[in-house]
């Protein structure tokens, strides 16, 4: 994990918004591409990936620090994704 992303995760940890809008910012397109891989419908997709950041950012004493953050979020939206299509 890059040194920015690990000051980002620990700063969004203590409730930093700007912190967690800079996360957000650097994910969200890549984010984007995944729940639109899933779900075909693109409002769809971005309600998915907003409640995929918001379970991230409730979640994050989960995230361990030797992961890759792209990786874990990307496992987060895409099981949001798949309930979605399960309802």
């Amino acid at each position: 994990m890059s040194k920015e992303i690990g000051l980002l995760v620990s700063k969004s940890r203590k409730g930093n918004q700007k912190a967690q809008i800079r996360l957000y910012d650097l994910h969200c397109k890549a984010m984007l591409i995944v729940a639109l891989r899933y779900l075909k419908d693109k409002e769809e997709a971005k309600d998915a990936m907003q409640d995929g950041f918001l379970k991230a950012f409730l979640k994050l004493n989960d995230f361990a620090d030797d992961m890759h953050f792209s990786a874990w979020l990307k496992k987060i939206i895409i099981n949001t994704c798949l309930d979605k299509l399960k309802k």
